[in-house]
Parts: C-alpha cells; structure tokens; sequence
C-alpha cells in the first residue's frame, strides 16, 4: 500500500476503514464584509454561496474557451 495517499480511521462502531486519498483540494474563500454589505447582498442573492461558485466557474470556463481557441 501506498502509505501518502492510504490512510485509515476509526468510526465509532469500532470498524477501521481503508480509503485512498485524492489529490482534489477544496478551496475556501473568505471575504470580510459589513453587516449592511451582507444584508444587501443577500437581499439580491439569496444564495450567496452558490452565486458566487458560479461566477467562478463560469469565469473558469471563459479562460478554458480562450486557450483553447489560442491554440
């Protein structure tokens, strides 16, 4: 076994599972806003989290048709 990507735990009925780790890391983004910036980008978005994943992505992809169309 690959001892850096195998590990094991312990859950608590007693069982130890193996698992191969991923490579895949998630990111998180911390963005400091007042109390009134929140509230008013809540009134507009009401799901802040899933607007903001999707700006992302869809700027991620934007640059992926960029390069490709470069190439």
């Amino acid at each position: 076994m690959d001892p850096i990507r195998t590990f094991y735990f312990r859950v608590p009925s007693g069982y130890v599972y193996w698992a191969i780790m991923s490579s895949e890391r998630e990111r998180v983004i911390s963005i400091s806003l007042s109390e009134a910036e929140w509230q008013a980008f809540v009134a507009r978005h009401p799901q802040p989290v899933v607007w903001l994943r999707e700006r992302i992505r869809e700027e991620v992809q934007i640059a992926e048709r960029k390069a490709q169309s470069a190439a």
